[in-house]
């Protein structure tokens, strides 16, 4: 809440102060724009102070009726607002009463034709005419009113053959639908999973069945925000789940399958208990940066946070030994060259997490001293252990770099001293090397044999053990 208030005052801050500065005459719309508008939205239209304000350029918000950015000009815009796959909730001043129509007329003219956006001029007098429309308003739009206007252009969506079944009931968490009688059932040719199937307030279920229509081979992401639970079928097992009462916002499940190309049978079920309502559910290509929607509701909320995505560089890795999402909190994070990642755990002793793709976002950490766990960059990650594996009396001693960056892990079991060294491998693969000072050898359990190839492996002094793990 800190965030957003900060947020909305400056975003209030910075148009009043453009408001101040106006000249007598401006040239064109891109002035008029620098003036009035760019000190929040960026002079090249992606949204100013890092993307901390929403963008202009590609937004959905600037296609089909021209009606709607004209009220929001002269009105203001407060509340949450889903622009280009994610939700900011700041407060946009009214600029009515300070600019004529045909400022407004350049601005919007400008904007809706800059930065690769397919919008034209402001045709006539359409300004004067949506003043006149809304002349007693007093109050700012928010999102959902100005939607019920002006509706946002519906996109298809890679839903096909869908059938949607409301039932009524009282429940905890996400009931056994198929053995529940549905009230309604009503086909779904938009493709849409929307709530308004039903009038009803609280004390309701919805699912949504049909085929996801994969647009290629390959790995996919999914998203899941609800208010209350919600859960994905794909192909008959549950892939992602928000369980039991709550908001939206902090339960989100994300989770990534492998799929082929063509139709895959999917199920979202959701209920909702009582209060506020609310169900997201989004796709993408696991190396896309934004999601693809399934729902009228959309948008990830705005990071806190600036993006700084962490990189190994030439020929050498690069260490992160922040608190770690999936991990213990004395993780210690390596992104090789090659795109391979590591997490290990000095808590477990034992390497947790591997992923393939970016590595670490670092703008929660490094900007003031950001709190909670930060996940890897990547949705390609792999879980390799969640519990110790070693003695109990195995003792984390710390670790060294070679000149590339690429770590050696010490642990002291006894009188022996066991070294775990790791580099990038070819081909989308980590090698890791153990070795062992002295002493009998020991049998050092491996987690998901999956990446491994084994479930375990010996280690003898003198004759060290490799292994290559596998991201892809």
């Amino acid at each position: 809440m800190k965030n957003i208030a900060m947020f909305k005052s400056t975003y209030l801050f910075s148009a009043a102060v453009a408001l101040l500065f106006q000249p007598i005459l401006a040239d064109d719309g891109q002035q008029l724009f620098t003036l009035y508008c760019s000190a929040c939205h960026g002079v090249d239209g992606k949204g100013a102070t890092g993307g901390a304000f929403p963008p202009l350029a590609g937004s959905e918000w600037l296609t089909g009726n021209p009606k709607r950015s004209i009220a929001i000009v002269l009105h203001g815009l407060n509340g949450p607002i889903s622009v280009s796959g994610k939700t900011y909730n700041l407060e946009m001043q009214s600029h009515g009463a300070v600019l004529n129509d045909g400022q407004i007329k350049d601005i919007l003219t400008y904007v809706h034709s800059a930065w690769g956006n397919q919008g034209g001029k402001i045709p006539g007098n359409l300004v004067g005419t949506v003043r006149a429309e809304f002349a007693g308003r007093s109050q700012p739009w928010t999102a959902p009113e100005l939607l019920q206007l002006y509706p946002l252009d519906v996109k298809e969506t890679a839903l096909k053959n869908l059938t949607s079944r409301v039932y009524k009931g009282e429940w905890g968490d996400l009931p056994d639908f198929s053995k529940i009688t549905a009230e309604n059932v009503e086909e779904e040719p938009s493709g849409l999973i929307k709530l308004g199937v039903t009038n009803l307030e609280k004390s309701y279920g919805i699912t949504w069945e049909g085929n996801f229509i994969t647009p290629e081979d390959g790995a996919f992401e999914f998203f899941l925000d609800a208010d209350d639970g919600a859960r994905i079928v794909l192909n008959g097992s549950t892939l992602c789940e928000v369980a039991g009462i709550g908001p939206m916002g902090n339960r989100v499940s994300k989770a990534s399958i492998t799929l082929k190309k063509g139709p895959v049978p999917i199920r979202v079920e959701y209920f909702q208990a009582a209060g506020e309502k609310g169900l997201k559910v989004g796709w993408r290509k696991t190396d896309a940066k934004q999601f693809e929607w399934l729902t009228e509701d959309t948008g990830i909320a705005a990071a806190a946070f600036p993006e700084i995505l962490l990189a190994p560089g030439e020929g050498k890795a690069i260490v992160y030994r922040n608190f770690i999402g999936g991990t213990t909190p004395r993780a210690i994070a390596f992104g090789f060259p090659g795109g391979v990642n590591l997490a290990y755990s000095a808590d477990h002793l034992a390497p947790e997490l591997v992923w393939l793709g970016d590595f670490i976002n670092a703008g929660r950490h490094w900007t003031d001293r950001g709190q909670g766990d930060q996940e890897p960059a990547s949705a390609l990650v792999k879980k390799l252990t969640t519990t110790r594996f070693l003695p109990e009396a195995a003792r984390f001693k710390g670790y060294q770099l070679d000149p590339n960056g690429n770590p050696t892990f010490h642990i002291a079991i006894g009188d022996q001293l066991l070294s775990d060294s790791w580099k990038p491998g070819e081909s989308d693969t980590l090698v890791r090397t153990l070795s062992l000072n002295t002493g009998p050898s020991i049998e050092i359990p491996l987690g998901d044999s999956a990446v491994t190839g084994a479930e375990k492996i010996t280690v003898s002094p003198g004759n060290p053990a490799t292994l290559v793990y596998k991201l892809k």
